[in-house]
C-alpha cells in the first residue's frame, strides 16, 4: 500500500475519507475526554438547571398552555443558559461544543419544548453573528444574545423553499442611497417567531455576474424586530407545543447595509455552516429525549407484574431494553466524538454532523416508540409522560433538514474526498444541495489507489475488538470500490440516483456508529480495565453485530435489488386520485 499524502488535521474528515478507503484513525483515537475544569463547569450548570426545573418548570402545563412562560425564560437567561457557547468577552459562558451538547440533552431530557427554544436561539437564531459577524456585529450583537435580554431566531424556510435552500422567493433591493437594503417576503415555521427580537434572514439580492450580467444570489441579514417585521399567528402543531413556531413577514423593512452577515451573495454558505453546527445542538437533544425513555420503559418494566412476574423477564421486553441501549450508547457515543473533533480544530464536520442528526432522530424515534410499547395503554394516556415524548420527537427527522435531504447530502458531499484530492469531482461537489456539476472529468479518470489508500487498518483499538476492526477495515474498501464503480457509471447523473445515495449514506452512518463506538469502548478500557468494562464491551460488540448485518444488506443491494420497479409502482400511483383498489370492486 502507498503512503498516504500528508494533510493537515483540521483540514480532513473522517467521514469524508471513509468513501475513498481511509480510515483516519488518529482522528478518532483516543475518544476525546473533556478536561476536569470543564466537566466542574457543566456539573455546575446542569445542578443548577434541575434545582431551578424542580422549583419552576411544568412540562405538562407548558405544553397546556403552548407557551413558555416569562419567569421561566427570565430564570433560564439568569442561569447563563442563553450564552452557553458565546466567548466570554461578550457575555457567554465560552463552554466548548461538547459542554455545549451535554447541557442541550441535559434541558431535552426534561423537555424538548425548552430544548428547542435554547437551540434555535443560540444554535442557530445568532450563531451566524459568532460564525461569520464582524467585530463590529458580534459586540453590538452578542452580548444581549448571550444574556437572553434579545432573543434569536433562524429564518431561511419559505412556502416553496425548505431544504432547497436556493428555491426562496424573499427579496432585499439595495436602495438607491446604497444605505439600506429592502426586505419583502414571509418565511413560514420559524422557531421563537414571535419571541424573537433578532433574526437571521436569508433573501435574494442582485449582483453583478460573471459577465456584467445581474444574477440573484442569497444574502444573510441580520434583521431586528423595530425594522419592521412582523410575525403570524402560534402554528399549531403534533408536538413541541409550548415552543413558538410562526410565520414571519417583511414587508419594505429596512435593514442596513452594515447588517449584512458575511459576504453579499454568499449567504448559502452562511446557512449551511450555521446548520451544520446547530444539528449537532439537535442530535444532543434527541440523546436527552432517548434516555429519558429508557428510564420510564426501565422503571415500568420493572414494576409490572404480568403472570406472576415482572415483564422485564420476557425475552420480548428484553430485546427492547437491549436494542434502546445498543442505539443510545451508539448515539451517544458518535455524537460527543463528533463534538471532540470541532473542539480539536477540525473544520470540515459537515457529513458527520449530518450522520449525528439522522442517526439520532431517528433512533429517538425508535427508542421512544418502544419505551411507549412497554408501558402499553398507561403509555397511550395523557396522564403519562410517553404520548408527548413521542409527539415531541417526530419533528427531528424533519427539521434543519430532512432526513432524505441529508442522506443526499451525506453522499454526494462525502464523494469529494479527503483533503485536495481529486479535485475536479470535490469541486463539483462542494455544494451537494444546491446542485451538482458536471462529473464527466472524473468518469474518464481512474482514481489512483496509490493517492486514496485502499487498505488502511486499524491498530489503535483494544484488542477485544479484533473482529469489529476487521469488518470495519473490509467494508471501508467495499465502500470505496462501490463508490468508485456509481461515479464513473452514472457521471453527473448520481445526483439523480438517490437509491444508491441512500444505500451509501446508510453505510457510512454505520462505519461511523461502529467506529465511533470501538473508540469508546477503547479509552472505557484503558481507562478503568476489561472487568469494569464488560457492560460496555457487551453492547458496543452487539451494536456492530446488527450494524454489520445492516452494511451487509445495503451493499447487497447495490447490485440484486427492485428500485426500477418500486418507481414504476410510485409513478402509477400518482396517476390515480386516491388509492385504486378496493375488495368491492
Amino acid at each position: 500500500m502507498a503512503t498516504k499524502k500528508s494533510v493537515s488535521f483540521k483540514e480532513q474528515s473522517f467521514a469524508k475519507s471513509l468513501y475513498f478507503g481511509n480510515i483516519l484513525e488518529e482522528m478518532v483515537f483516543p475518544y476525546p475526554e473533556v478536561p476536569s475544569e470543564e466537566k466542574e463547569t457543566v456539573d455546575l450548570f446542569i445542578d443548577s438547571f434541575r434545582k431551578f426545573s424542580k422549583k419552576h418548570i411544568n412540562p405538562r402545563e407548558m405544553e397546556k398552555e403552548k407557551k413558555i412562560p416569562k419567569d421561566v425564560l427570565q430564570g433560564l437567561a439568569e442561569l447563563g443558559l442563553f450564552g452557553l457557547s458565546f466567548p466570554q468577552r461578550f457575555g457567554g459562558a465560552g463552554l466548548s461544543n461538547t459542554a455545549y451538547a451535554r447541557i442541550m440533552e441535559e434541558v431535552c431530557h426534561l423537555d424538548a419544548s425548552l430544548g428547542v427554544t435554547l437551540g434555535g436561539h443560540q444554535s442557530i437564531g445568532c450563531q451566524g453573528i459568532a460564525l461569520f459577524g464582524t467585530p463590529e456585529q458580534k459586540k453590538k450583537y452578542l452580548p444581549d444574545c448571550a444574556s437572553g435580554k434579545t432573543l434569536a431566531a433562524f429564518a431561511l424556510t419559505e412556502p416553496d423553499a425548505g431544504s432547497d435552500a436556493a428555491g426562496i422567493k424573499t427579496k432585499a433591493i439595495l436602495s438607491d442611497d446604497k444605505k439600506y437594503y429592502i426586505l419583502n417576503g414571509s418565511k413560514i415555521w420559524i422557531t421563537n417567531g414571535a419571541i424573537a427580537d433578532l433574526f437571521t434572514v436569508f433573501a435574494k439580492t442582485q449582483i453583478p455576474g460573471e459577465k456584467g450580467e445581474e444574477a440573484w444570489k442569497i444574502t444573510a441579514f441580520i434583521v431586528t424586530r423595530d425594522m419592521g417585521v412582523e410575525h403570524g399567528s402560534e402554528e399549531n402543531k403534533m408536538g413541541i407545543r409550548a415552543s413558538s413556531t410562526t410565520s414571519l413577514f417583511f414587508k419594505d423593512t429596512k435593514v442596513p447595509v452594515e447588517n449584512v452577515l458575511g459576504e453579499v451573495g454568499k449567504g448559502f454558505k452562511v446557512a449551511m455552516e450555521i446548520l451544520n453546527k446547530g444539528r449537532l445542538g439537535l442530535a444532543a437533544g434527541c440523546l436527552g429525549g432517548s434516555k429519558r425513555a429508557i428510564e420510564l420503559a426501565e422503571e415500568h418494566a420493572k414494576n409490572r407484574i404480568a403472570f406472576r412476574r415482572p415483564i422485564a423477564q420476557f425475552g420480548m421486553i428484553q430485546d427492547k431494553i437491549a436494542n434502546m441501549l445498543m442505539d443510545c450508547f451508539a448515539n451517544e457515543s458518535m455524537v460527543y466524538m463528533t463534538t471532540g473533533l470541532i473542539d480539536r480544530g477540525v473544520e470540515d464536520y459537515s457529513v458527520e454532523s449530518a450522520i449525528c442528526k439522522v442517526f439520532s432522530s431517528e433512533s429517538a424515534w425508535r427508542i421512544i416508540n418502544e419505551a411507549m410499547q412497554i408501558g402499553a395503554g398507561s403509555a397511550y394516556m395523557q396522564d403519562y409522560p410517553y404520548e408527548q415524548l413521542l409527539r415531541d420527537a417526530r419533528i427531528n427527522i424533519i427539521f434543519e433538514g430532512t432526513n432524505e435531504i441529508l442522506r443526499c447530502f451525506i453522499t454526494l458531499s462525502g464523494m469529494q474526498g479527503p483533503g485536495n484530492y481529486l479535485k475536479e469531482v470535490g469541486k463539483s461537489l462542494q455544494y451537494p444541495l444546491k446542485g451538482i456539476g458536471p462529473l464527466y472529468q472524473f468518469a474518464i479518470k481512474k482514481i489512483s489507489r496509490d493517492v486514496i489508500g485502499i487498505g488502511d487498518r486499524i491498530t489503535r483499538a483494544d484488542t477485544t475488538f479484533k473482529k469489529e476492526s476487521a469488518v470495519i477495515e473490509d467494508y471501508t474498501k467495499e465502500l470505496a470500490q462501490h463508490v468508485e464503480y456509481v461515479l464513473r457509471k452514472y457521471g453527473k447523473d448520481i445526483w439523480d440516483r438517490e437509491f444508491i445515495q441512500k444505500r451509501i449514506s446508510n453505510i457510512v452512518i454505520d462505519l461511523y456508529a461502529m467506529i465511533c463506538t470501538i473508540s469508546r469502548v477503547t479509552h472505557f478500557i484503558q481507562k478503568q480495565g476489561l472487568e469494569k468494562s464488560k457492560f460496555s464491551i457487551h453492547l458496543a460488540q452487539a451494536f456492530c453485530e446488527r450494524a454489520e448485518r445492516r452494511i451487509k444488506r445495503n451493499f447487497k443491494a447495490m447490485q440484486h435489488n427492485d428500485d426500477e420497479r418500486l418507481k414504476l409502482l410510485a409513478d402509477t400511483q400518482y396517476k390515480h386520485k386516491d388509492y385504486p383498489f378496493d375488495c368491492f370492486s
